[in-house]
């Protein structure tokens, strides 16, 4: 039996921007991992709590998270994905829809996001 580790990934990145963009914070708890280490466009560092509490706080909405493209790099042990996303998000200074070149890790053994690091896309 082989299992299909890359396709795990995607399923769980699929469901996680379906709840970002609708503020599921049970969906959230699920598809994110315990030690996450979440790195936004600019820069800033969160863990799964402190990304979760924003959202519940209402300091972050994500209003869209649009999947624009992707591949996917199974390696042994974790799957690596490459894409690109437009994101819409209303926060206390106001709405923000950037274009977004991501990587987000996922290990084998625990398929929820394990690590994510973005940055504005020049293109």
């Amino acid at each position: 039996m082989t299992t299909d580790y890359a396709g795990a990934a995607i399923a769980m990145e699929d469901r996680r921007f379906a709840a970002m963009a609708t503020s599921d914070i049970a969906e959230l708890q699920v598809v994110l991992a315990d030690d996450l280490h979440y790195t936004h466009a600019n820069g800033m560092v969160e863990d799964k709590a402190e990304f979760i509490r924003k959202i519940t706080s209402g300091e972050r909405e994500y209003r869209g998270v649009t999947l624009i493209g992707r591949t996917v790099s199974a390696q042994p042990g974790f799957t690596t994905v490459f894409g690109q996303i437009e994101v819409d998000v209303m926060r206390a200074a106001g709405p923000l829809i950037n274009r977004l070149d991501y990587t987000a890790i996922y290990r084998d053994n625990d398929p929820r996001l394990f690590a994510w690091s973005a940055v504005k896309s020049l293109g």
